[in-house]
């Protein structure tokens, strides 16, 4: 993740890559639905049959979609990719291979005792993905805030249909809108809890062979993993891309004022 000179990451390639495919089919297709919704209420069955069934079929179709794949998300595409992930840490953290697709430079620290080990890979794990979150919920702010102001001004102006003012409100209440975004920001402060208390755990914990130590490191792991599972969010690739450079010579401080 931060200053080895080579990455090999199988993981990502072979679990995340479709995973984000997945979510960008779900993406377009929420849209398509969203659009087909509202077109629906703007064409007369008496003046154009023929295309009133076409907008209805259509949107009986793009609806299963969007259930079919947010299930799949959900059900298949996600937990497959996660449990990976978690696995080949673990796997580093333990010198135990619980898959034989192991990277390489993606933890960076030089750790030895396996618990000590998976506290800085946890630290680092959540360093980067409270930095990368925080890019992500900054994006979200702006299209929510661009959303809602559309939808008030349509619903304030007398002369926007109250169906098609519903229509709007299920489209920017919907999981891909406002339910996304508090997810979103709900998991960016999660992180940087996990972050915060674990830093000063590791700074201050003279001790680190100790049974304390080793449940700490167990319920930080827990509560990163979970906190994932919970939020539902797929870290974006292109933001840890632009970021990584910066967060990593970071990342490279933390590593040397923490002795990790």
């Amino acid at each position: 993740m931060a200053d080895q000179p080579t990455k090999i990451d199988p993981i990502r390639k072979r679990y995340y890559q479709p995973l984000e495919v997945a979510e960008s089919c779900m993406h377009w297709l929420f849209y398509v639905v969203a659009a087909l919704s509202i077109s629906a209420l703007m064409v007369e069955r008496a003046i154009s049959p023929k295309l009133y069934d076409f907008v209805q079929g259509s949107f009986v179709v793009g609806v299963l979609a969007v259930f079919f794949t947010g299930l799949g998300i959900r059900l298949y595409w996600t937990p497959r990719a996660e449990d990976k992930r978690r696995q080949e840490l673990l796997s580093n953290s333990f010198s135990v291979a619980l898959t034989h697709e192991q990277t390489s430079g993606y933890y960076n620290n030089d750790q030895t005792n396996p618990f000590r080990r998976l506290c800085a890979s946890l630290l680092e794990n959540s360093f980067f993905s409270k930095n990368v979150t925080l890019a992500m919920a900054r994006w979200e702010r702006v299209r929510i805030a661009v959303y809602a102001l559309i939808w008030i001004v349509a619903l304030l102006n007398r002369a926007t249909d109250l169906a098609l003012a519903a229509a709007m409100a299920q489209a920017v209440f919907s999981e891909q809108i406002i339910s996304k975004w508090i997810r979103l920001e709900w998991l960016r402060m999660r992180f940087e809890r996990i972050y915060d208390s674990l830093y000063r755990f590791v700074q201050t914990m003279p001790n680190f062979d100790t049974d304390e130590f080793r449940v700490h490191a167990l319920e930080t792991f827990g509560d990163y993993e979970t906190g994932k599972g919970y939020g539902g969010i797929t870290l974006s690739a292109r933001i840890f891309e632009r970021l990584n450079p910066s967060l990593s010579a970071e990342w490279a401080e933390i590593r040397k004022t923490l002795k990790l």
